[in-house]
């Protein structure tokens, strides 16, 4: 029986009780080792700036394995190689580490019988298909946020991991911060009275340093197979300023900051309101601002309200001071990374209530949180059910700017926009053949 077999089939039965009653500590990697045997192994598909602390993490844990990545950049994968193997000599006290296998195609790692845990550290455009191929292998999935760049893929990631029954986090990582977990209980739990108003400040665009390039098509440089990187986007020609870190501001490949964003700031405040099951059924007041430069073509800046059930609404503006406050008839609290502040001392020094909303899983650091719940097959804190319900805001909103509304329905029954045609079109995949979106 292989691990992740294994692992499937203790289900809800302890660790302890699933082994006989007399073995060796040595083969349970007790006394400072791990048993082969219990030992994860992990690749990763993408390497590039956002795989680094994921990579750290796995590197340091020698209850994991990390034994494969995928790029279809050459350098970045000789670059991850290098860092690889001096963290594994660094840990271990050795002269490194040559047992990374890479590749240019990620389906060698999505469907290798040998590895259990993937981590999609891709841009946008690639979130959808090699975490929809890794749970069609069984595999246990973390995959960076947002969920997905449309939202059919979104639909079809979330199927793909239910029938499938694996462990998938998405990498929300706000949902374990220490400042965000209080935030949320507080107002989960009445601290602040009745909810008044929540507003969400997020991010202008990025990479307004580049307006006054010229968007003349540059040379693909020799390390980058760009016909793969694009995959199932629609072609464009290439520059280097549209590739890695920069494409975020490109409709073809994500959502601008409206989508890189939303499964921070915005997820918690869904959270914390109690309606991260949901979809809002209105976004009103939608608008945005379009630099004039052409390199890039999402929103510069963007505000919107999202109106949920119960007349709980959400405010929303990247003109607005990053984080998030929430406003009660008691008081009213802000967060941010690293920082609190309240309208009182009392709820400063309040301590949090042990009875009532907490956060799910054990109180440990986002990916420690997912590779806890693959030995215990529970869920994740970061479920993708909800990353799809958090970045279908971002689609929706991207959608009504493109197709010039100010407002959008959404009818939770049948899955679909209400009486808008033209915004309906623009939450449609389009994808570039040979590649598909699996049914």
């Amino acid at each position: 029986m292989n691990r992740r077999r294994f692992f499937r089939t203790l289900g809800g039965v302890g660790l302890a009780a699933a082994f006989p009653s007399i073995v060796r500590a040595q083969t349970l990697g007790l006394g400072g080792g791990t048993a082969p045997s219990n030992r994860l192994t992990v690749g990763f598909v993408g390497g590039g700036g956002i795989s680094g602390g994921h990579v750290a993490h796995v590197t340091g844990d020698k209850s994991l394995q990390l034994v494969a990545m995928a790029d279809v950049d050459r350098n970045t994968l000789q670059f991850n190689k290098d860092k690889i193997s001096q963290q594994y000599a660094e840990r271990d006290g050795t002269s490194g580490y040559d047992g990374l296998r890479l590749t240019k195609d990620f389906r060698e790692v999505v469907n290798d019988p040998s590895i259990d845990v993937i981590f999609n550290c891709t841009p946008d455009h690639w979130h959808a298909l090699p975490l929809i191929y890794a749970a069609r292998a069984g595999k246990s999935i973390y995959s960076e946020k947002p969920l997905s760049r449309t939202a059919e893929e979104g639909v079809a990631m979330v199927a793909a991991v239910e029938r499938a029954g694996v462990v998938c986090q998405i990498g929300s990582q706000q949902r374990s911060s220490n400042e965000f977990i209080r935030a949320i209980s507080l107002v989960r739990n009445g601290a602040l009275g009745k909810i008044k108003r929540v507003e969400v400040g997020l991010p202008s665009q990025g990479g307004q340093s580049h307006a006054f390039l010229s968007p003349a098509p540059e040379n693909v440089p020799d390390n980058l197979d760009y016909e793969f990187w694009t995959g199932p986007a629609q072609m464009i020609p290439y520059h280097s300023s549209r590739v890695h870190f920069n494409w975020r501001w490109r409709y073809e490949y994500a959502g601008g900051q409206l989508t890189d964003w939303i499964n921070h700031h915005y997820d918690i405040a869904q959270i914390a309101l109690g309606v991260s099951d949901e979809i809002p059924h209105t976004i009103s007041n939608i608008e945005g601002q379009f630099a004039l430069q052409q390199l890039f073509n999402t929103a510069s800046d963007y505000s919107f309200h999202s109106h949920y059930s119960n007349n709980r609404v959400i405010e929303v503006s990247s003109r607005t001071r990053m984080g998030i406050r929430f406003e009660g008839e008691d008081g009213w609290l802000y967060v941010n990374r690293g920082e609190m502040e309240y309208s009182s001392k009392v709820l400063k020094s309040m301590a949090l209530p042990t009875q009532g909303w907490s956060p799910s899983g054990s109180a440990t650091e986002h990916r420690q949180n997912f590779f806890d719940c693959i030995r215990s097959r529970t869920k994740p804190r970061s479920r993708i059910d909800q990353a799809h319900n958090t970045a279908m805001v971002g689609h929706l909103v991207n959608a009504a700017l493109r197709a010039g509304a100010a407002q959008v329905k959404w009818d939770a029954a049948s899955g679909k926009v209400v009486e808008d045609p033209a915004v309906a079109a623009q939450l449609r995949s389009n994808y570039r053949g040979p590649w598909h979106l699996p049914a």
